[in-house]
């Protein structure tokens, strides 16, 4: 996958890393059309976010808000829509490629840096995954590299703004995942071992970035001391802390993180500088650049200390299920350790197929993103995209819905996707999830009757079950269940149908 530099002015490969940005818009550009043309439905995170940016507030549960207060900007201008979903999300993805590239830059040349920002795509946790239903994991991997960027620079280049940038870029990752702290804390670790690196971040002006990394995160901060409990449910009952499963069970599946994050980088590595990895070149070596002295073993002390501790989480803490989410953002910078590894690689004529392989994976997963809906009808299995949105808002209309009051669904996919379709109501999900159903519903009446409004209760019938039109029901007796069944978009005629029920009390709601 190598071969000899062609001349400088048919070298196309050169010409795309001096220019990257524009061909990175163009990509945002078409997969913002593709999933806006593709489908009204929302998976997971979308619907979440659809929910959450109801309202501007200083947290939302589980997760931090900083990825929801954009979403809340964007709405207010766009609306509670699969555009405004999809501007945020592809905006962050350039975002953290400009930063990934930046990060690069501050010690390599510029084909270097488009690797580094490369081999991000190649991880799948970000190639396709933040393409197919991310949100928070995409802005702390581009706060990641942000931080990188300001510490590199602050090695090379002193300089007050730095500290301003890194307090910036470390303040806001922490808004946009809790783990951010971990990344901070094995970051300094390492940095701090390394002598050139630990006097530079404490030079003058240093104090300014724990200040203003702190003042941003004071609100949220605030917040978070009095809802610690909800804030940290969900993300425990993920990992699955528990002394009865096996630690092999847990480094099995921290492995299986590892290398679903890394494995396709890392095999596209391989191929394309095979045996020059390995090989020995006394000359080479003797022309290194000065700061390879300081920069190799930061890089390799930090991801050196993170696969310590994720290893420790499972010996010690009985960690035993890892999601690819995590692991991204902690190992992100493993191509820029490649390449400071082996800087020979950035040789005139060296990893052309890298650079080949790369565009092509942004081609596969654009396509990938836009037949999504079209595979579910391959595999005979219908999902959140291929849901009827329009025909199911116009079919509640019909039926009597005003498009206005409280929306409850029996998950978060239902509730945004209507909310989507009726921006003047207010959604939510109440699911039996750790046991706060009965207080959702009770609060969703609380607010139908406070705002003088009618209550819409959906399920969608794949997910809602009889137990869950029980709880409704207890809190609006006498109600009548009505039935909905509509065809579901990009399927087969033969595709059984998607059965919908919902109770439609209008205003005015008794507490």
């Amino acid at each position: 996958m190598t071969s000899a530099s062609p001349s400088p002015a048919k070298d196309w490969q050169s010409q795309l890393y001096r220019h990257p940005l524009a061909w990175v818009l163009v990509l945002a550009c078409a997969h913002v059309i593709s999933r806006v043309a593709i489908s009204d439905g929302m998976k997971w995170d979308e619907s979440e976010q659809i929910l959450w940016s109801q309202q501007f507030l200083l947290g939302y549960g589980a997760q931090p808000p900083a990825y929801s207060w954009l979403q809340w900007l964007v709405g207010q201008l766009l609306g509670p829509t699969v555009l405004s979903l999809s501007l945020v999300k592809h905006s962050l993805i350039v975002l953290t490629y400009v930063l990934a590239w930046q990060t690069g830059r501050a010690l390599l040349p510029a084909k270097g840096a488009f690797w580094v920002a490369g081999g991000l795509l190649l991880m799948l946790p970000f190639g396709w995954d933040s393409v197919r239903d991310q949100t928070h994991t995409i802005l702390v991997t581009a706060m990641t590299f942000g931080a990188w960027w300001m510490a590199l620079r602050q090695v090379r280049a002193p300089a007050l703004i730095n500290f301003v940038g890194l307090g910036i870029f470390c303040g806001v990752g922490m808004l946009a995942k809790y783990s951010f702290a971990m990344l901070i804390a094995v970051f300094a670790v390492a940095a701090f071992s390394v002598p050139q690196v630990r006097r530079a971040l404490l030079g003058r002006g240093w104090w300014l970035a724990p200040l203003i990394g702190l003042l941003i995160f004071a609100p949220h901060g605030y917040w978070l001391l009095h809802h610690w409990r909800e804030a940290t449910t969900e993300t425990i009952h993920k990992m699955d802390i528990s002394t009865q499963v096996s630690h092999l069970k847990g480094l099995g599946a921290l492995a299986a993180a590892v290398f679903s994050t890394l494995g396709l980088w890392l095999l596209v590595s391989l191929a394309s500088y095979r045996s020059r990895l390995w090989k020995t070149e006394p000359a080479a070596d003797a022309a290194l650049p000065e700061w390879r002295v300081w920069a190799w073993p930061l890089l390799w002390r930090y991801l050196a200390l993170v696969f310590a501790i994720l290893v420790g989480m499972v010996l010690v803490g009985d960690v035993s299920s890892f999601k690819q989410r995590w692991v991204l953002p902690l190992t992100a910078v493993a191509p820029l350790a490649l390449y400071v590894w082996r800087p020979r690689l950035l040789a005139d004529g060296v990893g052309r197929g890298y650079t080949t392989t790369v565009l092509v994976f942004a081609l596969v997963f654009l396509t990938l993103a836009t037949v999504r809906p079209w595979q579910s009808n391959l595999r005979k299995d219908p999902d959140e995209l291929n849901h009827p949105v329009a025909q199911l808002s116009a079919s509640l209309a019909a039926a009597g819905y005003d498009g206005q009051g409280v929306i409850v669904g029996s998950d978060n996919m239902v509730a945004a996707m209507l909310r989507s379709r009726n921006p003047r109501a207010y959604a939510t999900a109440c699911t039996a999830e750790f046991g706060r159903m009965a207080d959702c519903l009770a609060q969703a009446r609380a607010k139908a009757a406070q705002t003088g409004s009618g209550l819409l209760y959906i399920g969608r019938m794949d997910k809602a079950t009889p137990a869950w039109w029980e709880a409704v029901l207890a809190t609006a007796p006498g109600s009548t269940i009505q039935d909905l069944t509509l065809p579901f978009s990009h399927m087969r005629a033969s595709t059984p149908p998607m059965h919908y029920q919902f109770v439609w009390l209008p205003a005015p709601i008794t507490p």
